[in-house]
């Protein structure tokens, strides 16, 4: 069972992403603010991080890099509305996959998938430039 780690903000969109994630059969555990998601990162080994870019105290790129300078080998899916970043920026962020949030019903499941199997996943509804 693949181990997700989903930092979302709003509590409302974290509970119904968390309840489509259970019901595919994936373990979750939630963070619901930056402080929350650093605790959970040092205590917690997760396969997948799923990162909401509304997180408050951070800015959108550098979370990215910052998750990635510290936990090298953890995969990170980011949810957001800013598709108006290239998705070779994401990449080099150290981004594995960018889900649209306009898509997050239809395309987080094979996201997750995806990065699970050590793949990538940038969204069709998504930053300028994508592959998929």
């Amino acid at each position: 069972m693949v181990s997700v780690l989903l930092a979302v903000r709003h509590h409302s969109l974290r509970a119904a992403l968390l309840e489509h994630l259970r019901a595919n059969t994936f373990a979750c555990e939630e963070a619901a603010s930056a402080e929350d998601l650093w605790a959970r990162l040092r205590r917690q080994e997760n396969e997948i991080l799923v990162l909401d870019l509304c997180l408050p105290q951070h800015t959108k790129l550098q979370t990215v890099r910052t998750i990635q300078g510290r936990y090298p080998n953890l995969p990170i899916l980011v949810v957001s509305f800013a598709i108006d970043i290239p998705t070779r920026l994401w990449q080099d962020a150290g981004a594995s996959g960018f889900v649209a949030k306009a898509s997050l019903s239809t395309e987080l499941i094979e996201a997750v998938k995806v990065i699970s199997e050590g793949g990538k996943y940038f969204s069709s509804e998504g930053p300028a430039g994508t592959i998929r």
